[in-house]
């Protein structure tokens, strides 16, 4: 539960995969442009990085301030009166998605829309306070995302070496056994390409709201 991932990580890796269609161009430059792409199809295996849980969603559901304690309960109030109890924090998650790129993607900056389904990481822990025992359970969460950005490619014809990054911003809808919700995202990431196949990493940033048992919201921070 202890391992946080900051805004500097996020933002230190974001920079390093934006570089990566310039060290390819380095290393492997082609007079010839290669054909443009329109569409491209991805499947994800995330694992999903908690960032500051303690007070979304935590003190917002307890609606006091909260420490962590190095023995169990993992969290409670100064006053001891309330105290949360992580039974399970399941950070792998899985998705898809499918980009179009409405002016053709070639060499250099293209327009990029996406829409993305993913997972959400299994979420199980237990209130305590005055007002008695609450259990919460996130054990189906989906999202759907619709993102716009930026790609930046450097591609080869045939099966010759290339490589792209792209950044994209959007928002998406939340369903589970929780109820429906609302979120907001950011990503980038960055890849190698050997004709039609290739492999990327990618970090999101995401900003989840849920209304029920009550309003609260959470990050979810998947790097796949």
């Amino acid at each position: 539960m202890r391992n946080h991932i900051s805004v500097f990580s996020f933002v230190s890796a974001c920079s390093f995969v934006l570089m990566m269609p310039g060290i390819v161009r380095a290393q492997a430059p082609d007079p010839v442009e290669p054909r443009k792409q329109w569409v491209t199809f991805t499947l994800d295996w995330a694992y999903s990085h908690p960032l500051h849980f303690k007070e979304r969603p935590l003190e917002e559901l307890t609606g006091v301030e909260l420490g962590e304690r190095q023995a169990e309960p993992e969290f409670g109030s100064g006053d001891g009166r309330t105290t949360v109890d992580i039974f399970e924090l399941n950070r792998r998650i899985h998705g898809w998605s499918v980009a179009g790129y409405p002016l053709g993607a070639g060499n250099g900056p293209s327009l990029m829309v996406r829409y993305s389904y993913e997972t959400l990481p299994v979420t199980r822990f237990e209130i305590r306070s005055p007002a008695g025992s609450e259990l919460y359970l996130l054990t189906d969460g989906t999202a759907k995302d619709f993102s716009v950005g930026v790609i930046v490619s450097d591609r080869q014809r045939g099966w010759g070496l290339g490589a792209h990054s792209f950044f994209l911003v959007g928002f998406g809808k939340l369903n589970g056994e929780r109820g429906s919700g609302d979120r907001y995202l950011g990503e980038a990431g960055a890849g190698i390409n050997v004709g039609p196949l290739g492999f990327q990493f990618a970090v999101k940033i995401a900003y989840n709201k849920l209304s029920d048992p009550r309003a609260h919201s959470f990050y979810t921070v998947p790097i796949s």
